[in-house]
């Protein structure tokens, strides 16, 4: 398990017990000299990343005015001082841990809406890790301690889900596309999943789904991660009562992070309030062990199998049933 913690003094022989190479420390502070900065500037926090209790990296979060060497914005704050111990290298910690820098940021400076730092021009194994972690180069360049350092920020998610509205055909199209072929590659046959895309998953139909909404088909609702549409949820309601979900797709690199959940929740509220839903149904793939298990941590349950919606007996596939209750509305 990999946690963040504000650091506390009970940390401190390990910090002692923390090597670092010379050719680290030509890029980066030792974290007890960055300590010791840490009772004089009021702005430092550090921070201490644990695995399994035990001291595996260490970096500094700088809300100061040395932010403005990397960004002109005012939210801002500047991880500084990253390094994790040798002992624990090679492990994939320095991923997780960074993957987690943008949560604990959220959570302790709500104000704050991007990251930035600065890496060594001569430091391509860090520019490497932090491009992995979403922080892009900026194009500033400056001079420091150690020579030129490029100025990277990692802006913050901020997810909105909303209807989809003309103009998102293309990202809808590109993210149920990319998905379409990342779940059922090994599922369905080729024939099978370009036939679906070439009837469902042309801008010319979104367009007119966007447009036109009814009971029966309720329109297309979007996640926009920092401005970009990330997934896509639709479906509809008969006169029943009874919901389905046609699609729910996200993109596969944003799977984790509570987009889905978001996603059916919210469209779950509309079917529920605005079309009067009493239960929800939906198909997945026989065999989506990524599909299945989310449905049913959400409380559907299994009904039956059938043949995959517009398959032939020569596709071979089948699609399982899914159902669960809804609460009424007020």
């Amino acid at each position: 398990m990999i946690e963040l913690v504000t650091y506390d003094e009970k940390y401190r022989i390990a910090l002692e017990d923390y090597p670092l190479t010379e050719e680290q420390l030509g890029f980066t502070g030792h974290p007890l000299e960055l300590l010791e900065r840490c009772t004089n500037i009021a702005t430092y926090t550090p921070i201490i990343i644990l695995e399994e209790e035990q001291v595996a990296g260490f970096f500094v979060l700088d809300t100061g005015a040395d932010k403005f060497h990397y960004t002109d914005h005012p939210e801002s704050i500047l991880l500084r001082g990253y390094s994790i111990h040798p002992a624990y290298q090679g492990r994939g910690i320095a991923k997780i841990s960074l993957a987690l820098i943008s949560p604990y940021v959220k959570e302790n400076f709500p104000q704050i809406n991007q990251i930035v730092l600065g890496v060594n021009e001569a430091n391509k194994a860090a520019q490497s890790l932090y491009i992995k972690a979403g922080f892009i180069d900026v194009g500033k360049r400056f001079t420091g301690r150690s020579g030129v350092q490029i100025a990277m920020c990692l802006k913050l998610n901020k997810l909105i889900i909303r209807q989809a509205l003309p103009g998102d055909e293309q990202g809808i199209v590109d993210v149920c596309v990319t998905a379409q072929w990342n779940t059922y590659k090994d599922l369905y046959t080729t024939e099978y999943i370009e036939r679906i895309i070439e009837k469902y998953y042309t801008t010319v139909r979104i367009q007119d789904e966007i447009r036109f909404t009814s009971c029966e088909w309720n329109g297309y609702y979007v996640a926009v991660l920092n401005d970009q549409i990330v997934g896509a949820i639709g479906g509809g309601v008969d006169e029943e009562g009874i919901a389905e979900i046609y699609v729910l797709y996200l993109d596969p690199e944003k799977r984790g992070q509570g987009i889905g959940t978001k996603l059916l929740n919210y469209f779950t509220e509309i079917q529920r309030i605005q079309y009067k839903a009493k239960e929800q149904w939906v198909s997945v793939a026989k065999g989506n062990n990524l599909g299945i298990p989310f449905y049913e941590a959400r409380g559907f349950i299994f009904q039956m199998e059938e043949q995959a919606y517009e398959s032939t007996a020569e596709d071979n596939v089948s699609s399982l049933r899914f159902k669960r209750m809804m609460k009424s509305p007020c």
